[in-house]
């Protein structure tokens, strides 16, 4: 282990405290693939090489964090060391995206390097494109490592430590929009097509669920 891997240290913040305005439910708690959006979710990152996870709820958290609390380990995963799931509540949730990474940001322990930020929704991101983003975090710990998308450059993201304090200011809905257009020349972008899909709609869980049995 080289001494740059040696101090690096990853938590991984999922955001899932919106109120799913357009989806007139609970959206988080929507099932996807015979499960709930965010278990499914937090399972996939469970598969990823983090030290932790932190699910930031907001809207409906109590429902949220009832159904956070079934998530079961797969079958045979049990001799494998996973990282911990905690959730914490961002109070300023109704500012948008941005307040709930700054919840997620400030809430991380003095150890950590980096920061992982991802969306519930995006139900088409596998664990092996995250654990993608790890590698090549690990490979340049001082650079921003961001999914490409749609032409442009978005969640999934890997921030270094450098970024907290800017991170952690955050309160709009943009979330690290700003931060990462900032720093386009130098980021680190893992094309991810996959990411450009997420549920915000009935009418896109129905289009996913459509694609998923064809």
């Amino acid at each position: 282990m080289n001494t740059e891997e040696k101090y690096y240290s990853i938590e991984a913040i999922l955001l899932a405290a919106g109120e799913s305005s357009r989806f007139n439910d609970t959206k988080q708690l929507a099932f996807v693939d015979k499960k709930p959006m965010l278990v499914g979710t937090v399972e996939m990152l469970k598969q990823v090489n983090f030290n932790s996870i932190t699910v930031v709820l907001g809207a409906n958290a109590s429902n949220i964090e009832n159904v956070l609390q079934q998530v079961n380990l797969e079958p045979g995963l049990e001799s494998i060391t996973l990282p911990s799931v905690t959730s914490i509540i961002a109070h300023k949730w109704q500012q948008g995206m941005g307040a709930s990474i700054a919840a997620g940001v400030t809430n991380l322990a003095q150890e950590i390097t980096h920061v992982f930020i991802g969306l519930t929704d995006q139900v088409e991101v596998r664990s092996e494109q995250c654990s993608l983003m790890v590698i090549e975090s690990r490979k340049n710990p001082n650079k921003i490592v961001a999914a490409f998308y749609n032409g442009k450059l978005g969640a999934p993201a890997i921030f270094p430590k450098a970024y907290f304090a800017e991170l952690a200011l955050l309160e709009n809905d943009k979330g690290a929009r700003n931060i990462l257009r900032a720093n386009a020349t130098t980021i680190i972008s893992i094309d991810m097509p996959e990411a450009a899909r997420d549920i915000d709609t009935k009418k896109d869980l129905l289009s996913y669920e459509s694609n998923t049995q064809t």
